[in-house]
């Protein structure tokens, strides 16, 4: 029996993540996932910080088993 993996199909948030305490601070929202993968890309490398992309929502309706 095969189960397939449900995938994401919404939009995606960009943030800051401080090292030390670990705070978060969005940077833009709404992003497909190419446009967030440029503007993280688009950030240099810090030591105090670092910016990352996650799916911007978590409810099931954002998801389809493919």
């Amino acid at each position: 029996m095969k189960t397939s993996t449900p995938v994401y199909t919404g939009t995606y948030k960009v943030y800051k993540v401080f090292r030390k305490s670990s705070r978060r601070v969005t940077i833009e929202s709404g992003l497909t996932r190419d446009e967030a993968c440029r503007l993280v890309q688009s950030f240099p490398n810090s030591n105090t910080s670092m910016v990352v992309f996650d799916q911007q929502f978590t409810a099931s309706k954002y998801f389809t088993n493919n």
